[in-house]
């Protein structure tokens, strides 16, 4: 990891990545094994995750925040979900499994940077979706990505970057419709998006 310090020319996006690093880098092994189940490969999405953030640390306001850790949380999970992906395909194991080994995608979203009921109510939400249409919405919404930077950090090319986005939209107009008790038309749902 001192080498990946030393990539990073700036001193205070240097010390913030030291920072980040020895906040959460205890997290990001305990998610990457959790999923891999793999000691080695766990450390190597810590590392994926690191050189991953130093092209995102001008995005990163606060390292102590809830929104830093959830940011960190989904890319941690992605990048463990597609190596254990990638390991499985090469092996031609199934993925019956994978659900099991998944952490609970229940995170909270900081309350404080979200003042207004209504972005409370949909926040709230966005966590019952299924958790690749969770983490999406959460990155285009909540820290503004663009389609592009999506792709980058999830690894998965922009055109399902733009499907998941549209299939997560759906379902959440679906589920804010049903909450609030009014019937859903389908051809309502597959125009509002």
């Amino acid at each position: 990891m001192v080498l990946l310090f030393a990539t990073v020319e700036n001193d205070y996006s240097r010390d913030k990545l030291e920072q980040l690093y020895c906040k959460y880098h205890k997290l990001v092994y305990h998610i990457a094994y959790n999923i891999l189940k793999d000691s080695h490969l766990a450390q190597d999405v810590v590392q994926s995750v690191f050189i991953k953030l130093i092209d995102n640390l001008d995005k990163i306001d606060n390292i102590d925040c809830n929104k830093t850790k959830a940011f960190i949380v989904i890319i941690s999970r992605n990048l463990s979900i597609n190596l254990y992906r990638k390991r499985n395909r090469q092996n031609n194991i199934g993925l019956e499994n994978l659900e099991e080994v998944l952490p609970d995608s229940r995170q909270s979203i900081d309350e404080k940077i979200i003042g207004n009921e209504v972005l409370d109510w949909i926040s709230y939400n966005i966590k019952k979706l299924h958790e690749p249409y969770a983490d999406i919405l959460t990155l285009k919404y909540f820290y503004h990505y663009t389609d592009k930077e999506i792709a980058q950090l999830l690894d998965i090319s922009h055109e399902n970057v733009r499907t998941r986005l549209h299939r997560a939209r759906q379902s959440l107009i679906k589920l804010l419709l049903e909450e609030k008790g009014g019937e859903v038309d389908e051809q309502f749902v597959n125009t509002k998006t």
